[in-house]
């Protein structure tokens, strides 16, 4: 009996880290975006996004994130500043291909809207891994690339998630390239 416990208690964390990235799920937290110079000075805002499996390979996804950009609108000097609001509502679909070691490669395509004063429609490609590392890291990788306002935005990304509770994990992102962002939060896992 006490042989049996013993094989059932070593291998409950090899079960748990079995389990693959969930894609049914709601995170987001506080967004520190740094914009190109076009937008002005950085803002802290909210960023909300969620996904949901269909299936074993495809699904859904979709976001909103605010924010308020200042810039300066006068001549060199000049301390006048006007706001841009980026208010961007976010859908699409995804799908993943599971590889080795819980390993999932994964793409999506999103179709963008902003909102805010662009009022303009565009799109977002991204592509990654994710995986859970043994037995509460929720972890990705990748690259995304948008066309939103005649404008290309290409950024690196990488993420984390910790379970803090079943089905209730905190982390965050990271993304630079021509938007810098640095996203801390919660996810809660359906």
């Amino acid at each position: 009996m006490k042989r049996t416990l013993t094989a059932i208690a070593l291998a409950a964390p090899m079960t748990l880290a079995a389990q693959g990235p969930s894609y049914t799920h709601v995170e987001g937290g506080l967004n520190w975006v740094d914009p190109p110079g076009r937008y002005g000075s950085s803002d802290l805002g909210i960023l909300i996004r969620g996904s949901y499996a269909l299936d074993d390979t495809v699904f859904l996804r979709g976001g909103l994130s605010s924010h308020r950009f200042d810039y300066r609108s006068g001549p060199p000097g000049d301390r006048r500043t006007r706001t841009w609001d980026r208010d961007i509502l976010s859908a699409g679909v995804g799908f993943r291909v599971p590889m080795e070691n819980n390993i999932d490669a994964y793409g999506a395509v999103d179709v963008l809207h902003d909102f805010g004063d662009a009022d303009d429609t565009g799109f977002r490609l991204e592509g990654g891994v994710r995986t859970v590392f043994a037995p509460s890291w929720d972890s990705a990788a990748g690259l995304r690339y948008a066309r939103l306002s005649s404008h290309d935005n290409v950024q690196l990304f990488g993420s984390t998630f910790y379970e803090v509770a079943p089905q209730f994990s905190i982390g965050g992102e990271v993304a630079v390239g021509d938007y810098d962002e640095l996203l801390l939060g919660a996810r809660y896992r359906f």
